[in-house]
């Protein structure tokens, strides 16, 4: 478990940096991210960061004065693989209520469910008809939760298991249409990667929710109600989508789910960042959710920097400079003994998921129960606790002049 000694964070200084003109958020922040629907591991991490009281449970919390005063993020990712999805967000809910200073943004994993749901209603769209078998068996127990739950108030199911297939999955002049239709936005070698997985993963889902103990009328009954809960407007969980941004800036940190590119930068240079928040929303909201899911927009939730992603360069990095971002905070690759601390381009690149979740933790074997919180607080330190690592890692921008 986490021990209360603590170590200096250094990355390796394979570029230069300055910190000449770093600043500090004017309020001490707390960065949570990849929750993955565990709402106890959410839950230990707040009691961790002492946001929370140390006797407040999943179904009721204490503020503490921390809490009341710092601001918290929540990363990305707060859907598919855990245990709990539906605790996770009636804990969030009540921080909600509790009127903390909660951010939350949006990840990979959450904008797949929001892009599947939708799509119920779109399915002659071939631009959006594969999006919810898209979501893949990691959603399953999402669904079975919500049956489980809610399945007194669902609506009967009078249709045969071909008219259900029929309304969620793809119909097979999908797999021609596709590629026509995404010809001038995706590569062959995209176009053709997505078929693939779709052809696995019509299968695969449907095998995952049986195996969820679900029928086939049953999942069509809990992907109504999740629309219902999480995208009908005044649905109990409409209020998560609603107040999705997708990137936050305090003092010289810029954090979003994944990172950041070239064409993200420049948009930075253009646009406030709550324009930027807005036009994301909008994009979200106007139906065209695969446009904005392979935009540059859906590269700060989706990059790994890897070979097909949007590339942050010397010049995005000398572009965020400029405007004062001297750091990237994220989290969407996970890391085992705790955060890690990498240097791009010359920007310092905090990644912060610790794979929290108890079902990932199981299936790689770690032992003791997940909890994790970056601080950054308003005097310059920062400080990464983890249940992975046997001290509190501590970085001041300070450092930087060292070097």
């Amino acid at each position: 478990m986490y021990a209360s000694s603590a170590i200096t964070w250094q990355p390796e200084f394979t570029t230069p940096l300055t910190g000449d003109h770093w600043l500090a958020p004017d309020k001490d922040t707390y960065f949570f991210c990849d929750l993955h629907a565990d709402a106890e591991a959410f839950l230990r991490s707040l009691k961790l960061s002492y946001l929370v009281t140390l006797d407040s449970t999943i179904d009721s919390i204490q503020l503490t004065t921390k809490g009341m005063h710092g601001q918290i993020i929540i990363g990305g990712d707060c859907f598919d693989k855990g245990p709990s999805n539906l605790a996770l967000f009636k804990l969030i809910r009540l921080l909600k209520q509790a009127r903390c200073n909660l951010v939350l943004l949006a990840g990979n994993h959450d904008i797949r469910i929001y892009a599947g749901l939708l799509a119920i209603d779109f399915m002659d769209n071939p631009r959006q008809a594969h999006f919810f078998v898209r979501m893949g068996r990691k959603t399953a127990s999402l669904f079975a939760e919500i049956y489980h739950e809610y399945g007194q108030d669902m609506t009967p199911c009078s249709l045969s298991d071909a008219e259900i297939k029929a309304a969620l999955l793809p119909p097979k002049s999908w797999f021609s249409a596709f590629p026509e239709s995404v010809k001038n936005v995706l590569s062959f070698k995209k176009i053709q990667k997505e078929i693939r997985q779709i052809e696995k993963k019509q299968n695969d889902f449907i095998q995952a929710c049986f195996e969820q103990g679900l029928t086939l009328q049953q999942i069509y009954q809990a992907a109504q109600m999740a629309k219902r809960l999480f995208i009908d407007k005044d649905g109990e969980f409409a209020w998560f989508f609603q107040n999705l941004d997708l990137i936050h800036i305090a003092g010289s940190y810029c954090f979003s789910h994944a990172g950041l590119d070239d064409r993200f930068a420049e948009k930075i240079k253009q646009h406030s960042i709550d324009d930027l928040n807005q036009q994301f929303r909008i994009n979200m909201h106007s139906g065209k959710i695969f446009e904005m899911y392979y935009s540059e927009f859906g590269n700060v939730f989706r990059t790994k920097y890897r070979e097909n992603d949007w590339p942050l360069t010397e010049k995005g990095a000398c572009i965020l400079k400029q405007n004062n971002i001297y750091a990237m905070v994220n989290g969407h690759r996970s890391h085992k003994k705790g955060q890690q601390l990498f240097i791009r381009q010359g920007l310092l690149n905090f990644e912060c998921d610790t794979q929290l979740n108890a079902n990932c933790r199981k299936k790689s074997n770690i032992q003791i129960p997940g909890e994790a919180v970056t601080i950054f607080y308003s005097d310059g330190m920062v400080s990464a606790l983890s249940s992975d690592f046997p001290a509190t890692k501590q970085f001041h921008p300070k450092q930087l002049k060292q070097h």
